[in-house]
């Protein structure tokens, strides 16, 4: 038991960490889950809700991914010691559930609830739980600001290049830079690709490809995206398709 919960524990927390602030698209649970909320929303009815619902969907369920699966683990850290975590009132053994209890419950900074540690060891223990907890409430603030960020980003330039097209003046100076700041975003939070959007001409990544891949200059900038797409107009268009929502629609 206390091996399990060292491995989970260890390897949640790689996935939120390279996840969150690792700089470049990880191929962590994180990531397959995202897609797997989103295969899920594409057989739903096409409603003005379900554009709306897949982003913050996506993003809640990896998040409870790495709730659970580091109290989990946690829990059985805990567990996986004699008598580590005791009933505050009975002095009886908590058992699993009940050590997953004080693990969430440190985790989340509130305190351990109803049960207690035995001694000071596993006081200390706690202390690297909460620490545990605190890191992880604080990045995931960070992270889904920045991919909330890099959403509105990428709006911004699709309704700039509304007015700037390739051939107006002005538009390698001011679009084509926007363009790699946005790339480089997306493959540092590429779960701002799973957003979608009521209006068709708001969709993030089928629109970047719709947009820009006529000009050779941004065909070698959006190569770059998430999962690396091929620089040709079949490779960009493909790589799209995995994001859409509506995959047989325009």
């Amino acid at each position: 038991m206390l091996l399990i919960g060292v491995v989970l524990t260890v390897y949640v927390c790689a996935d939120f960490l390279f996840t969150t602030i690792g700089g470049t698209p990880s191929r962590f649970l994180s990531f397959r889950i995202a897609r797997w909320v989103f295969a899920v929303f594409r057989r739903l009815p096409d409603r003005r809700f379900r554009h709306i619902a897949v982003g913050p969907v996506v993003m809640s369920a990896v998040a409870l991914w790495w709730v659970a699966g580091i109290g989990m683990g946690w829990g059985m850290i805990f567990n996986g010691f004699d008598r580590a975590v005791i009933m505050s009132k009975s002095g009886a053994d908590a058992g699993l559930v009940g050590a997953i209890s004080h693990a969430g419950h440190l985790l989340s900074t509130v305190g351990g609830g109803k049960t207690e540690p035995s001694n000071l060891g596993y006081a200390l223990l706690g202390v690297v739980c909460a620490v545990n907890g605190m890191v992880v409430l604080t990045l995931s603030v960070s992270f889904v600001l920045s991919t909330t960020q890099t959403v509105s980003n990428g709006r911004g330039l699709l309704l700039l290049q509304r007015v700037m097209a390739p051939g107006v003046a002005g538009y390698r100076s001011s679009v084509l830079p926007q363009l790699a700041t946005l790339v480089a975003q997306l493959n540092t939070a590429p779960f701002a690709l799973f957003y979608s959007h009521p209006d068709p001409e708001m969709r993030l990544p089928r629109m970047l490809v719709e947009t820009f891949c006529s000009d050779d200059a941004a065909r070698v900038l959006l190569s770059s995206l998430p999962q690396e797409p091929e620089p040709t107009i079949e490779g960009l268009s493909c790589w799209a398709q995995a994001y859409r929502l509506s995959p047989r629609s325009v």
